[in-house]
């Protein structure tokens, strides 16, 4: 087992300093456990909702509200760790999310439940932008690529397994109880401690103090055309999530496990994959790689809203997977090599990316309302390919100048 992950980003790190490595081991850390902790109990309140008196209104509310915290937050978070340092900002996130599911014994309503939803999201809205941005100054960039694999495949482990143990823990107590309660607690409260060891030998306040005070590139058009592309992906992600379960279930009439494990067979060709593709985002063009996997995304989103057959769904699902983790590393890669500021860009990148995930759940949402489901499919994927174009036309343009 060790063998397996060092092989997934030990060579990354053979040119980093001791403090490099706890950094790195920090975020990899903070990557699977808080996303863990989090998804485990929004899984929770989302399938547990009705037997528990949460209105639909307010069940809305509350994931609007988190992913706009997240939304917000992530280019602030971004600014911050520049201006006062990665790990202060980190450990302040993960430290109030270790406490905040307390609130429910202090007033145990649901509304409460609602009111923890949002605020994990403001802790989210940090943790991500800012473990990601410490992960660029960690290694060199033809190293880059194999630690963001490291990193995405812990973030889609945890995504698995956290509606997993999200759905055993309402099965023994019987709906929302300590046990779903501590699952936030215990990840946030364990990232806290990952960034507190690291926090004596870190380098990161020393390199924050370096970093030009620059902000996003603006005017590099490859940046623009980056952000677009990411917002296109996550739209696709955003009706995948919200309407793919729903979409099983009308076609082929499948529920309970079949339909799960329909619905994360795409996550689990992610991490499957990402060993190898993380490393073609270190030797590999890493623009033609992201157009590539997000083109390939696009093409499966649009496959979903045709009227297939059972084991072609499945294979577009392995394909979309297959798309997301060729794109993954090369795009974040992409984001991290543009500017010294790697906190702002990260910041904006990963707003970019949250945008897409409160827009295309309602663009979708309008074409179900007045056409079909089909319909949110296929609307979601054209913009999504229209994102592209502007990567397409700078991969254009650099073949022709070559």
């Amino acid at each position: 087992m060790r063998r397996q992950f060092n092989f997934l980003w030990r060579n990354s790190l053979n040119e980093c300093s001791t403090a490099q490595r706890r950094t790195v081991q920090g975020v990899l850390g903070a990557a699977f456990f808080s996303t863990f902790g989090v998804g485990a109990f929004t899984f929770a309140l989302s399938v547990n909702a009705q037997s528990s008196g949460l209105s639909p209104s307010w069940l809305g509310l509350a994931f609007s509200g988190y992913f706009l915290a997240r939304l917000v937050l992530a280019p602030l978070a971004g600014y911050g760790a520049d201006f006062i340092g990665a790990i202060p900002l980190l450990l302040a996130a993960t430290g109030a999310g270790a406490i905040i599911p307390v609130l429910y014994y202090i007033y145990p309503s649901t509304e409460v439940l609602g009111i923890i939803q949002i605020s994990l999201g403001f802790c989210a809205g940090i943790v991500k932008p800012v473990t990601m941005s410490l992960l660029g100054e960690c290694v060199p960039p033809n190293k880059r690529g194999r630690l963001f694999g490291a990193y995405n495949t812990c973030l889609y482990a945890a995504l698995v397994i956290s509606p997993l143990v999200g759905g055993l823990a309402i099965n023994i107590q019987g709906g929302i109880g300590p046990l779903i309660l501590t699952c936030p607690s215990i990840g946030m409260g364990l990232t806290f401690l990952f960034f507190l060891r690291a926090k004596a030998v870190s380098p990161t306040h020393e390199a924050t103090s370096r970093t030009k005070k620059e902000g996003p590139p603006w005017r590099n058009m490859a940046f623009i055309a980056l952000l677009l592309a990411v917002i296109g992906r996550t739209m696709g992600s955003a009706v995948i999530i919200t309407f793919l379960p729903r979409l099983i279930n009308e076609r082929f009439g499948l529920s309970g496990i079949l339909a799960g494990v329909l619905f994360a067979l795409s996550n689990i060709v992610i991490i499957l994959g990402m060993p190898i593709t993380s490393k073609w985002a270190d030797i590999r063009d890493r623009t033609g790689l992201t157009f590539l996997g997000m083109g390939l995304c696009a093409a499966c989103l649009f496959g979903f809203g045709q009227p297939l057959p059972l084991w072609t769904f499945a294979c577009l699902s392995i394909a979309m997977g297959l798309g997301s983790a060729l794109s993954l590393p090369s795009s974040m890669s992409l984001a991290v090599d543009i500017g010294s500021a790697k906190g702002s860009i990260m910041g904006v990148f990963i707003g970019a990316a949250n945008l897409g995930f409160v827009i295309g759940p309602s663009l979708a949402g309008f074409a179900a309302e007045y056409g079909s489901m089909a319909d949110a499919f296929e609307l979601t994927a054209l913009l999504s390919g229209l994102c592209l174009l502007p990567t397409f036309l700078i991969m254009s343009k650099r073949l022709y100048v070559e």
